[in-house]
C-alpha cells in the first residue's frame, strides 16, 4: 500500500457520508490502541483539507491500574506532540457497574459515551470521532447475531450515528474507519513508527466481544478470508432497505398515529393491513417517540406488539420500560405507565 493511501481513502469515506461540516471542531476519543491512534493521526493529516480542528479526548476506567495509568500518559504525550489540544479523565467504571447492574462491557460503554458528551459540549465540538474499524463492524453484527436480533441489529454500527444512552442526549458520533480494517491501521501505524499502547484485557476470553474476535471470526475466515468485509456489504444492503422501509413509515405515520400526552395511539385497522416489514418499523419508531430510545426493546417485544394487534378489547400487554400496549377496540394505546 502506498504511503498515503489510507488517510485518501478515509477522507473520501468522511466526504461520501457528509461525516464532518468544515469549521467544525470534532474531539477524537483517543484509547490508545492501534485503531484509535491511526484515526487521529489521520485526521490530523487531512485536517486542512476536510476544514476542521481537532481536540483529543481520553478516558481512565480505572480497570487495569498502572497500565491504564499508562495509557492515559501516552495519550496525553502523543496529543501534546501534535499540538492538538486533549482532556484526559478519570471515571470509576467499577462503582458505575455495580450501582446500575449493568455488565463490565456496558457499563464501560455508557460512562465512556457520557464523558465523550461532556468533552463535546465543554469545547464547543460538533461531534465525537472513534475508531471501530470493519473488523470491529464483523464482531457487532456477529454478537446481535448470536444474540437473536431482527434486521435493525444485523444494520451494526453507522458511519454517522446519533447516540442515546442514559445520560447522554444529543451526542453525534461518526466512525472514519468504518471501511478499514484491523490490519490496515497496524500497518499504518508501523509505517508511521507509531507505537500504539495495546489493552492487555483484549486477550480475556471473559467477554463476549473477545471471544466472537478471537475463536468465532478466525473460525468463519477459513470458509470465508474476508467474512468481515462481507458482513460489511450485507450490513450496507440492509441500511439502504431500512432506509427506505422507514421513509414508508414517515409517509404513513400522520394517517395511522395521534399523539397526546406522551402516548401514541394507533388506528388498529389501518396497522393491521400494512405489510409486516412496515408494522415492525413502525411499533420500533412508537416505542421510540414514547420513551425516547430502544434500549431493552427486543425482537421479540416488537414481535408482542404485533401480535396484540390482534388482541380483544380491554386487552393489555405489559413491556420493558414501563410500556403498556392498550387495546381500545378500533385503537391502541402505547403508553408508559
Amino acid at each position: 500500500m502506498r504511503k498515503d493511501r489510507l488517510a485518501e481513502t478515509v477522507r473520501r469515506f468522511i466526504l461520501q457520508n457528509r461525516l464532518v461540516e468544515p469549521g467544525e471542531k470534532v474531539v477524537v476519543g483517543v484509547s490508545g490502541g492501534a485503531d484509535s491512534i491511526c484515526l487521529l493521526h489521520i485526521l490530523f493529516r487531512l485536517r486542512q483539507r476536510l476544514g476542521i480542528t481537532l481536540h483529543v479526548a481520553h478516558l481512565n476506567h480505572l480497570l487495569r491500574g498502572a497500565e491504564s495509568d499508562s495509557d492515559a500518559k501516552y495519550v496525553s504525550g502523543v496529543a501534546h506532540r501534535l499540538g492538538v489540544p486533549a482532556t484526559v479523565e478519570s471515571r470509576d467504571v467499577k462503582t458505575y457497574q455495580s450501582a446500575h447492574r449493568l455488565s463490565l462491557e456496558d457499563a464501560a460503554r455508557q460512562v465512556r459515551y457520557q464523558f465523550f458528551a461532556q468533552v463535546v459540549q465543554e469545547v464547543g465540538a460538533g461531534r465525537v470521532a472513534v475508531g471501530h474499524t470493519v473488523d470491529d463492524q464483523a464482531e457487532t453484527i456477529l454478537m446481535h447475531l448470536i444474540r437473536g436480533a431482527g434486521p435493525a441489529g444485523l444494520l451494526g454500527m453507522r458511519a454517522l450515528t446519533a447516540w442515546k444512552s442514559p445520560g447522554v442526549e444529543g451526542l453525534t458520533v461518526i466512525r472514519p474507519l468504518l471501511s478499514v480494517s484491523r490490519e490496515e491501521t497496524q500497518a499504518y501505524c508501523r509505517r508511521r513508527r507509531l507505537v500504539p499502547h495495546e489493552d492487555s484485557s483484549n486477550l480475556s476470553l471473559s467477554a463476549f466481544r473477545n471471544r466472537v474476535r478471537q475463536e468465532l471470526v478466525p473460525l468463519l475466515q477459513a470458509y470465508n478470508p474476508r467474512i468481515s468485509e462481507a458482513l460489511a456489504r450485507m450490513s450496507d444492503t440492509l441500511a439502504m432497505e431500512q432506509d427506505f422501509i422507514e421513509d414508508c413509515v414517515s409517509e404513513i405515520w400522520p394517517q395511522v398515529t395521534s399523539e397526546e400526552d406522551g402516548a401514541i395511539t394507533l388506528e388498529r385497522k389501518s396497522v393491521v393491513m400494512l405489510h409486516p416489514a412496515v408494522q415492525r418499523h413502525l411499533l420500533r419508531r412508537v416505542v421510540r417517540q414514547v420513551v425516547g430510545d430502544l434500549e431493552d426493546i427486543e425482537w421479540k417485544h416488537i414481535e408482542q406488539m404485533r401480535d396484540g394487534l390482534g388482541l380483544r378489547k380491554g386487552k393489555k400487554l405489559l413491556l420493558p420500560r414501563g410500556l403498556s400496549f392498550s387495546v381500545a377496540g378500533r385503537t391502541i394505546r402505547v403508553s408508559v405507565d
